[in-house]
């Protein structure tokens, strides 16, 4: 580094010509002390050295940036910047570690913590992280610029006690749990809170009545109501066949629309779900009926482009916007000049959620006479115990011929005229 004092002018800074090389020189100003123009390489800026006060001529000085030429109108405002940071230095600060702070807390927003929070769930490949995050993104959408250790635990109980009151108990829970697994992560992982700021929020207890509404919520589908559901369902349409196959499988209702043609083995009858795509972070295999095949076999003959089995009509990508699909309130038909298209519940006319449709799958198998451990492994509830009984070639059969017999039992149930 070769350095030279001279009085900073704005037309010596203008005759600056940088040139592609590593070597550094510095030009420091003879009207204040500890201001100068560094160029290195293509980059030249204007810098003040400081010692921070109380550390005396033996500690190392510290070089702060305070802009380049292109962003600092004339050297007389570059020196007035000077002098005002060493002014700071004079009263105690070290403006290189305000600014570090700065850059902390930058990255430190609920916003910055929240992206962050995507890409290591995304590296741990978790199943439902598009969900999380949505819901995540949409509840702390106002608190977006603000530090995330500023929010205040009350903060995040306003939040769950409206979702409570807008959903009878529901939504707030969901919140709760999800947004205190990811300010876990703040703390332990990221370590930018020192502590959880809902660690020990306890949800009240219910009382009796609402412990009754929750019992009645989700249900069986009656065979009246399934034959409505599965003939609403336009086999036309991706939505349509997603139903149907929701309805033939006992799927989940991400497992089928994040359904991937890779996955899919219709020469052997069966569908494999990775670990990594079903809730229980376990393998899933799906044999496929002979009603699921006749669906199955022309729609990949047909397949153009998308990879996913019932692809988004709009992205070609997998399915959303599930409330604005079912609208059981059917608000999107209510006002305006022009009424939406009525949502599927309202156009079926059976109130249920898609999860309905895998308790009806599994409550049709028992009452077909299937076993229950065959039952539940065809739903994919592995257990050790279950495991251990049917690890042999036997449970395959079991498991075909339940899938088979419920198919046979859809299809004399919703047999189109």
């Amino acid at each position: 580094m070769t350095t030279e004092k001279r009085k900073l002018t704005d037309a010596f800074v203008r005759s600056i010509e940088p040139a592609n090389t590593q070597s550094e020189m510095v030009i420091w100003d003879t009207e204040v002390t500890g201001f100068g123009l560094r160029v290195r390489g293509q980059s030249v800026s204007y810098i003040v050295l400081y010692r921070p006060v109380g550390q005396g001529r033996a500690a190392n000085a510290k070089r702060f940036k305070i802009g380049s030429p292109s962003s600092i109108a004339n050297v007389k405002d570059a020196r007035r910047m000077a002098l005002a940071v060493l002014g700071k230095v004079a009263s105690g600060e070290d403006p290189n570690a305000e600014r570090a702070e700065e850059k902390r807390r930058a990255r430190s927003t609920v916003k910055e913590m929240l992206d962050r929070y995507d890409q290591h769930l995304e590296r741990r490949e978790y199943v439902t992280r598009t969900d999380v995050i949505s819901l995540l993104r949409r509840r702390l959408r106002p608190m977006f610029g603000r530090e995330i250790s500023e929010i205040k635990a009350w903060e995040y109980a306003e939040i769950i006690e409206r979702l409570d009151k807008k959903s009878g108990g529901t939504a707030g829970g969901t919140f709760r749990t999800r947004c205190s697994t990811f300010l876990n992560w703040c703390t332990f992982d990221a370590r930018v809170l020192e502590v959880n700021p809902l660690a020990g929020y306890r949800r009240r207890r219910d009382t009796r009545s609402e412990r009754v509404k929750k019992s009645e919520m989700g249900r069986a589908l009656s065979d009246e109501e399934l034959r409505a559901i599965w003939l609403s369902a336009d086999p036309k349409t991706s939505f349509g066949r997603l139903v149907r196959f929701l309805i033939l499988t006992g799927c989940r209702r991400n497992e089928g629309a994040k359904l991937l043609w890779s996955m899919v083995d219709l020469d052997a009858g069966k569908i494999e779900l990775p670990a990594t795509f079903t809730k229980q972070a376990r393998g899933h295999t799906v044999y496929t009926s002979n009603e699921l095949a006749e669906m199955l076999v022309p729609l990949k003959e047909e397949r153009i482009v998308s990879d996913f089995v019932f692809p988004s009509v709009r992205t070609g990508g997998p399915m959303s916007g599930w409330s604005k699909i079912m609208d059981p309130s059917d608000k999107r038909t209510a006002g305006g000049a022009k009424p939406g298209t009525p949502g599927f519940v309202k156009n079926c006319g059976v109130q249920f959620t898609f999860h309905d449709l895998r308790r009806t799958f599994r409550t049709g198998l028992s009452r077909l006479r299937i076993e229950t451990e065959i039952a539940e492994l065809a739903l994919g509830h592995a257990r050790s115990d279950l495991e251990s009984r049917y690890n042999r070639d036997d449970c395959e059969a079991g498991l075909r011929n339940a899938f088979q017999i419920w198919g046979n039992h859809v299809a004399s149930l919703c047999h189109e005229n």
